[in-house]
């Protein structure tokens, strides 16, 4: 089978994001420093994006939280610094289409962008409570991920990729939410994003199962999503942890 690494990408940091929104029921009122976290995975012959991250600074503190942004953190220049151009990208994994992971599809007009049939339809007429964070019409804004309609592949479940990369329907954060699974030199790495928002959801859970977000839709379904995730992946890679950044690539 063919093997792959995968490098985190910060392109923008969340500032005093509240850390309960990443942990249910834990950690009210504490304050955290949170980056935004795309991956490339790369291979031979493959650069395959998965998220495109979030607005800039002033869009983001207008509408959601404040984040810091550099130059260096646009995601045009994290690219560069791989050799690639918005053009050498011809597919994109979005895990969901809340606005920090789904804002710069449009920076890549040729690509293919995979996504699960659930997450598109629930994206469109979302709950209240989920308003914001698909930038809903109803909130007088135009939903990000509708500048690349026509671009979407709309899955349905588990879905081969290509050999060594899946994608694995992992509800609960959202409705339609996606993750990852990529076959490495040293085993197989799932790329969770904010179905494991923080390390600590994953390590620290409770009753011996790991901690949802605190941003989520079914319970059910997301304890259904640990179980499954436990049996099919030998690491995992968070949605805003720093700590995804202790390795410049993975495996290290």
């Amino acid at each position: 089978m063919r093997c792959y690494q995968i490098y985190p990408l910060k392109l923008a940091e969340f500032q005093g994001a509240e850390q309960s929104n990443f942990s249910y029921q834990k950690h009210f009122g504490i304050k955290i420093k949170a980056p935004v976290i795309a991956y490339l995975i790369r291979g031979e012959n493959t650069n395959i994006l998965v998220d495109t991250g979030c607005s800039n600074p002033d869009w983001a503190v207008k509408y959601h939280h404040p984040i810091v942004q550099t130059e260096e953190m646009l995601l045009p220049n994290v690219l560069n610094r791989f050799g690639l151009a918005p053009s050498d990208i011809t597919v994109i994994v979005n895990t969901h289409l809340h606005w920090d992971h789904c804002f710069n599809n449009h920076l890549f007009p040729d690509a293919k962008i995979y996504v699960q049939k659930k997450e598109l339809h629930f994206a469109i007429t979302p709950l209240p409570s989920q308003y914001v964070y698909y930038e809903s019409p109803q909130l007088g804004l135009e939903p990000p991920f509708l500048k690349s309609l026509g671009n979407y592949v709309a899955v349905d479940g588990d879905y081969q990729l290509q050999e060594g990369i899946d994608l694995i329907f992992t509800p609960g954060h959202t409705p339609g939410f996606q993750s990852v699974l990529v076959n490495t030199e040293k085993g197989k790495y799932l790329i969770a994003g904010d179905c494991v928002g923080l390390l600590e959801n994953w390590e620290q859970g409770t009753h011996g199962m790991p901690t949802p977000s605190g941003i989520h839709i079914s319970l059910n379904e997301y304890y259904s999503t640990f179980a499954k995730m436990k049996r099919i992946c030998d690491y995992v890679l968070p949605g805003h942890d720093a700590r995804a950044f202790d390795h410049e690539v993975y495996p290290f």
